[in-house]
């Protein structure tokens, strides 16, 4: 039996949409890792075009890959094409329209890139197009669908180390475009508890030094902050800060340059993942007992790209929703824009959902 091939529309043609893949090692495993090259490994899906607001980059995009099949206005593209399934990969602040503008106009599977968008207002309209035309969803957190992390969940779910109380994430970056990689990597791992609180403080320049994108001013009177002249992305550093989980665990994230590493604790050992998943192992050691079990763990499969697209597809065929649905990168999103709303009232606890929807960051 033939199965069905899906169209696939590209909305954006920087790094993620596929350039990315010529800054990388050849044959590691993250590979394919931009949108466009796993989509070619896939064999039922097939790009038939790509849309892009700069025509430098469209055609930076086209010499690369080889399509021809061209839009400026990725609005002309979705009416025209029809695509089964559209990615989205421009700058979080630009993210919001195409996402529900393809959810609105027959396209049945959402690719975004994260951050997803930059604002909760964005975000619930995000959820109410999504949800109301049944689109199968995922975000860019890519490290949920890598087999080395899926199984590290499954081995905190079977109970490997007890009950898990807390998980440490060492990371130091940006809010909007990056930070979802460390909050959606500890809801997964910790089985996507719904986080009731969060509290922690953004990075602040020194006040001699020019506002940048990632230390940018916040406009008190516009509720956002704000690019430096010249620029469209203001994306804040992000210090030390917490979220709370309703079953009890909690997320700690330290702000450490160069690590992307996680613990995760629990009542009867931990699992530990280093070096950007590179290494991963479940230790178990229950108090009072004198011996340790441990378990290497070493990711299998295809690249977390492919294994996004994937699941996506699952659900066009099947109904059973994505690992990352809307519904689960929502609580990730609420943490992110907590943790700024946290910081403007001097790193006060700050309850989840957010009421205060308008506020405006405008990340890559």
């Amino acid at each position: 039996m033939n199965k069905t091939v899906y169209r696939v529309a590209i909305i954006g043609t920087g790094r993620m949409g596929g350039l990315i893949e010529d800054e990388l090692p050849v044959n590691q495993f993250f590979s394919p890792y931009g949108h466009f090259s796993a989509y070619a490994a896939i064999e039922q899906t097939e790009v038939v075009a790509v849309a892009n607001r700069g025509a430098e980059r469209l055609k930076r995009f086209t010499k690369r890959f080889g399509i021809t099949n061209t839009y400026l206005d990725y609005r002309e593209m979705i009416e025209k094409e029809k695509p089964d399934i559209v990615s989205v990969t421009t700058p979080s602040f630009a993210r919001a329209e195409p996402i529900i503008f393809a959810a609105e106009h027959g396209v049945r599977g959402i690719y975004a890139e994260k951050g997803l968008c930059a604002s909760l207002a964005e975000a619930d309209r995000i959820v109410a197009a999504c949800k109301g035309n049944n689109v199968a969803f995922n975000w860019g957190a890519m490290r949920r669908h890598h087999n080395g992390y899926v199984r590290s969940r499954e081995a905190i779910a079977r109970g490997d180390i007890g009950e898990p109380r807390y998980a440490i994430m060492y990371a130091y970056t940006d809010l909007i475009k990056h930070h979802p990689h460390t909050l959606d990597l500890v809801s997964m791992l910790l089985g996507d508890p719904k986080p009731i609180w969060v509290e922690g403080r953004l990075m602040e320049r020194n006040v001699s030094q020019p506002p940048s994108r990632s230390f940018p001013d916040y406009d008190p009177a516009g509720h956002c902050f704000t690019p430096p002249p010249g620029e469209e992305i203001a994306d804040p550093m992000v210090g030390f800060f917490r979220v709370g989980y309703e079953n009890g665990a909690e997320g700690i994230f330290v702000p450490m340059s160069g690590r992307f590493d996680i613990d995760i604790h629990g009542t009867e050992g931990r699992v530990y993942a280093w070096d950007n998943g590179d290494v991963l192992r479940v230790r178990r050691s229950a108090k009072g007992n004198s011996e340790i079990e441990e378990k290497i763990i070493k990711p299998t499969g295809e690249s977390p790209t492919v294994c996004t697209i994937r699941n996506i597809i699952r659900e066009m065929e099947t109904g059973e929703r994505t690992a990352g649905n809307i519904d689960v990168t929502m609580q990730s999103v609420e943490a992110q824009f907590g943790v700024a709303h946290s910081h403007l009232q001097g790193g006060a606890r700050i309850s989840l959902p957010v009421a205060d929807r308008s506020l405006y960051i405008p990340g890559g």
